[in-house]
């Protein structure tokens, strides 16, 4: 009797061995699948910059962002580029025995090949995470639907009344309180707008970055001519000033208000060695003149609805009586070229610029918000400015800044953003602050950064 107990215990032990054993191997295989198993190596279509010689000792897993709930799913293989995905570049990460090594970069070429840099180290695994997205520079920028980062716009039928041809009905712009849109420019920081509908010289429309300049250049004025100034944009002061000596670092004369009347000038330094230096020859040759800038007018900024700015500035609404300026049947020359004086290298932004930097607001979609007035009837709430503006990284902190869109019915008004009034107009030779803005060349590419202030986006010519 005491044999056969001892047998059954013996029996119970084995068991509980044989159990513990399989319960270990499982785990064991689990986490050797995750270690493992889900990596591949791509050695026809991985690129390697490194002292590792043998592209087999790089590891990938492909993780894609569902569309249903935002979760981030094993695949198989990496999403095709025709897809709509990007590669996550801050989620994305590569390691060592678990370890992430911060010096190994992964990002994806515009052929649609895994790029990674760093590498030293064999047996090397990344973990690359694809998102929503599109290509912005040559690098994946995810595309969002709320809080900060880079949305899509749409927009109804709009032509460019110059030469009858129509634009895209879509554009990506950055928006929120601090979307990571920080670029190093002119070894200073600027930010991204977006990808811009703009109008060619041949004429063709096609996108373009745009990007304005961080910090003021200045507190001036838009113009001084006629008493009151002009706000012809084609011959004005502030054209002159930033196509002049700040795209060609140099000093020269600025205007202010406080200065019209004595007729006083005083020197803008943009030289090199000034703290607001203008464009150095490297930046320059970044920076896209063969666009148009749109001067369509409105003829009041009251109970406009801000999608409503983009369709202004892109038409031919202009005062009648404006002598020499920019119309539908003059903005050709007898040679049938393009008017040269609307293709110039710095410009301002627009009041639509400023509509579709906000992300929305407590209560409010950005389509709602940008379906507002900017400026409504009189004695009216203004909603966007207390709703919208608060999550609007062009909202200016202090004052009101100059845009390049003007009054059809007054030949002396200009329009500013002002914080707390959304749109207001005064008198070309009032001062307030000016932020260039400029378009990048289609071969300008980011080849470093993450897009915030610390570490902006690096750029660079690629040929």
């Amino acid at each position: 009797m005491k044999l056969k107990k001892f047998k059954e215990r013996d029996n119970k032990r084995i068991g509980i061995i044989v159990f513990t054993v399989i319960c270990i191997l499982l785990v064991s295989g689990v986490m050797l699948y995750r270690t493992f198993a889900i990596f591949e190596v791509k050695t026809n279509q991985n690129v390697i910059k490194g002292t590792v010689q043998d592209p087999g000792n790089i590891y990938f897993a492909f993780y894609k962002k569902s569309e249903e709930n935002a979760d981030f799913k094993i695949q198989k293989d990496m999403p095709k580029k025709e897809e709509g995905y990007v590669l996550d570049e801050e989620q994305s990460y590569c390691g060592i025995n678990g370890n992430t090594e911060e010096n190994v970069k992964v990002s994806l070429t515009e052929d649609w090949r895994i790029l990674v840099s760093g590498v030293t180290t064999s047996r090397t695994k990344c973990n690359l995470y694809f998102t929503k997205g599109t290509l912005i520079m040559g690098h994946g920028i995810p595309v969002v639907t709320s809080g900060d980062g880079l949305y899509e716009v749409t927009h109804e039928d709009v032509k460019d009344t110059t030469n009858d041809t129509e634009f895209s009905k879509s554009e990506l712009r950055y928006a929120g309180s601090n979307p990571k849109n920080y670029v190093w420019f002119n070894e200073e920081l600027w930010r991204m707008i977006g990808l811009v509908n703009v109008t060619t010289s041949e004429p063709n429309v096609e996108q373009r970055i745009k990007i304005v300049k961080k910090e003021s250049i200045g507190i001036l004025s838009w113009d001084h001519k006629n008493q009151w100034g002009s706000n012809d944009w084609t011959n004005s002061h502030l054209m002159e000033l930033l196509n002049g000596i700040y795209y060609n670092s140099q000093i020269g004369s600025c205007w202010s208000g406080e200065m019209f009347h004595t007729g006083e000038q005083k020197n803008c330094d943009f030289s090199s060695n000034s703290k607001t230096k203008g464009l150095s020859l490297r930046f320059q040759e970044m920076v896209d003149k063969n666009i148009e800038w749109n001067i369509g007018e409105s003829s009041a900024i009251s109970n406009i609805l801000g999608t409503q700015y983009y369709s202004y500035e892109r038409s031919n609404v202009v005062n009648a009586d404006r002598e020499n300026f920019w119309t539908k049947e003059n903005t050709k020359d007898s040679n049938n070229s393009s008017n040269p004086e609307l293709f110039q290298s710095i410009g301002l932004i627009y009041p639509s610029d400023y509509v579709y930097s906000t992300s929305g607001g407590n209560n409010m979609s950005q389509k709602e918000c940008v379906e507002l007035p900017l400026r409504p009837a009189q004695n009216q709430e203004n909603i966007y400015s207390k709703e919208c503006s608060q999550n609007n990284w062009l909202k200016p902190q202090n004052g009101r800044f100059w845009t390049l869109m003007t009054n059809s019915e007054d030949l002396r008004l200009a329009y500013e953003i002002d914080g707390e009034n959304g749109i207001v107009s005064d008198g070309g030779h009032t001062s307030y602050d000016v932020y260039p803005a400029l378009y990048l060349k289609t071969n300008v590419k980011i080849i470093d950064g993450l897009g915030t202030e610390e570490n902006p986006y690096k750029l660079a010519l690629i040929s």
